[in-house]
């Protein structure tokens, strides 16, 4: 199972920027969940790990059901820390490796639609958000369940 996070602000959506294999693309923060720590845990600790930021979990907003495997992504309210200090080891990664490089970023949100941001259904339910109101109240009553293919 993988845990992310949606930290949105006035700054925009949280993303780490990829470039692997040639390629360029966003991902929302987040990552494995680890032997004895919940979703809500593991996308904590993500967010520390990729971004250098504490955060709180608001709740659960969205799940992507991606073949056989589940993603959770919490909304998360930024608490502490320096955003793009994260020093997690995929952080020292560069391009030219298998892993490629990772770098935290802030995308604006009315440029959702023009970027490559995965998972994709997460990132279109938030470029056609009438408002960043909507995503903390809307969401919150009931998290999205996505099927990406």
């Amino acid at each position: 199972m993988r845990a992310g996070i949606v930290l949105l602000t006035t700054d925009g959506i949280a993303a780490i920027e990829r470039v692997r294999g040639g390629m360029t693309y966003h991902t929302l923060p987040g990552g494995q969940v680890e032997d004895g720590e919940s979703p809500a845990e593991a996308a904590r600790r993500e967010a520390f790990e990729e971004l250098g930021v504490l955060v709180k979990i608001r709740g659960l907003v969205a799940v992507v059901h991606f073949g056989l495997r589940t993603q959770q992504y919490f909304l998360a309210e930024s608490i502490g820390g320096a955003f793009g200090t994260g020093d997690g080891p995929e952080m020292t990664s560069s391009a030219e490796s298998e892993l490629g490089s990772y770098r935290a970023v802030w995308l604006p949100v009315a440029e959702l639609a023009g970027c490559d941001l995965k998972p994709k259904p997460i990132a279109a339910a938030l470029s056609q958000a009438p408002d960043p109101d909507w995503l903390l109240d809307g969401w919150l009553e009931s998290p999205v369940v996505f099927e990406e293919v």
